[in-house]
């Protein structure tokens, strides 16, 4: 069963997401472009996966700039997200083979500055298995890098907010139960949940994916989320990060201003200040 790889958060204005991300006390590399791909991002690295802030959609290949750009129609957010891979070529088969279509394999190879001052280039090539119109921000795709010294560098995962690794993805979707098949197959097994309201997937890191609906959406996070969007029938809605310290992670948001609530254990950061995401962070 796979992993949670990267996630791709979709927006407008870069300098402003970014920001925002600063201010919630992540340390985000500087402004990148795809070569081959034609977008651009910039991203904070954990320990088993890593965070791409992406822009200039409009200006990237026809493979990504038609179907990302509907993104847009609810607002800025979670576009698409990756699994992990060591076999892109035997996993595109496998699901092939499921009866799911995959896109050909590509390279979004981008330059990284690293610690010693210089710059190097990664190497990471991906496949996409889009869903249907109505579900396609519900989409998951495979990476494998290549270079995994360019993409997990321990210098560019200090983050001011002592945030080490993701612990849990959210999304909301008009049926959650109808999911279920295909994040299966691109997960590599079964969910551990499954319900007309909730799916729950556990990798073998111990991450969770879950699927609400709207009113589960509303049961956990409140006001913090964003109104349902219902020209699309699903996407990403929250993040959990795991922190160090949480009083460290509280401090860091109080100097920077950013709002938030604190409860049970976990610090909750509303969408309205994170570009579409509500961003959660829990101590481990």
């Amino acid at each position: 069963m796979r992993s949670l790889d990267h996630f791709a958060h979709a927006v407008r204005d870069l300098d402003r997401a970014g920001t925002a991300f600063e201010q919630l006390g992540f340390h985000l590399l500087p402004v990148a472009r795809h070569i081959e791909i034609g977008s651009c991002n910039r991203v904070f690295q954990l320990g088993h996966s890593y965070y791409e802030i992406v822009a200039d959609l409009d200006r990237s290949i026809p493979l990504l700039r038609d179907k990302m750009m509907p993104r847009f129609q609810c607002g800025d957010g979670m576009a698409i997200v990756s699994l992990t891979s060591d076999d892109l070529s035997g996993d595109r088969a496998s699901i092939a083979a499921q009866g799911l279509t995959p896109d050909s394999i590509i390279n979004a190879r981008r330059k990284v500055p690293m610690p010693d001052g210089g710059t190097d280039e990664t190497d990471s090539h991906c496949f996409y298995v889009w869903r249907e119109e109505r579900y396609r921000y519900l989409t998951l795709f495979l990476s494998h890098h290549y270079k995994p010294e360019t993409i997990f560098i321990p210098a560019w995962q200090r983050h001011p907010n002592g945030a080490t690794d993701v612990l849990s993805l959210t999304y909301v979707a008009d049926d959650p139960g109808a999911q279920a098949d295909y994040l299966a197959t691109m997960f590599g097994g079964a969910p551990a949940e499954r319900s007309r309201e909730r799916v729950l997937f556990v990798t073998p890191r111990g991450e969770q994916l879950e699927i609400l609906d709207p009113a589960g959406v509303e049961r956990r996070y409140g006001g913090a989320a964003p109104a349902w969007c219902g020209l699309l029938g699903g996407y990403g809605i929250g993040i959990e990060f795991a922190v160090t310290d949480l009083g460290r992670c509280r401090s860091v948001l109080e100097s920077n201003r950013t709002a938030f609530e604190s409860a049970d254990g976990r610090i909750t950061v509303a969408a309205a200040s994170a570009a579409g995401m509500v961003v959660e962070f829990r101590a481990r």
